[in-house]
């Protein structure tokens, strides 16, 4: 590189060199910067083996520096770099643990909302509707929170449970709320009893009642 197609005059890559967190935001100048601490790199691999006529060397007022005076301005910058990238490392991971965290606690509110949400239409299921046509129990309101509920079962199936039992209580849930699903929202009184029972028998009620409690105690 020649100095007429330099992007840095000398005075001002060498004030840079000591001073790296000042470094120009722009990238033909970082790239430039960067050549020189390759040098440093460079020399550092191959040590006292490395030749001075061998090494990359630059011209700054018309004179060549010699490698070996480019490696004790460099050092400080290279040292300063190598600092910086642990320190992004260390900043990445952080930035890792952090989303892990914070996506473990999403995961939990929706297991939760999902075993709150059923655990309330199982309540509401074992109250006496009001009547269809033809002395039908309506249970078309809890046929439509089933459904929604069953799109959000089949969601948290796919990144099993958070929690020890999480998992077994949504399949059943899951079966009870597929067969409420099925219906057209007016039951026979015969059939009305036999998904109330099916609820009762296997507590789907209690059960996702103590899971969302459980969930809301494992949050940090």
């Amino acid at each position: 590189m020649t100095p007429s197609h330099q992007i840095l005059d000398d005075a001002r890559a060498l004030e840079l060199l000591e001073h790296p967190e000042l470094w120009p935001e722009d990238p033909a100048s970082q790239a430039e910067l960067a050549e020189l601490l390759e040098l440093h790199l460079a020399l550092g691999a191959h040590g006292a083996a490395l030749a001075p006529d061998l090494a990359p060397r630059r011209s700054w007022g018309g004179a060549w520096l010699p490698a070996a005076a480019a490696v004790l301005l460099i050092l400080g910058p290279a040292g300063y770099a190598v600092h910086r990238m642990n320190d992004l490392r260390a900043q990445a991971s952080d930035r890792a643990r952090i989303d892990q965290v914070a996506l473990k606690r999403a995961q939990d509110r929706a297991w939760g909302t999902f075993f709150d949400q059923a655990a309330g239409l199982v309540k509401e299921f074992q109250k006496a509707p009001p009547s269809c046509t033809r002395g039908e129990e309506d249970r078309r309101l809890e046929r439509e929170t089933a459904v929604a509920l069953l799109e959000a079962s089949h969601q948290l199936a796919a990144q099993g449970g958070p929690i020890s039992g999480a998992e077994s209580t949504r399949t059943d849930l899951h079966a009870w709320l597929s067969e409420i699903a099925l219906e057209d929202g007016c039951l026979s009184p015969e059939r009305d009893k036999e998904l109330r029972q099916y609820a009762m028998a296997k507590d789907l009620g209690g059960e996702a009642e103590r899971m969302s409690l459980a969930l809301q105690g494992s949050q940090p």
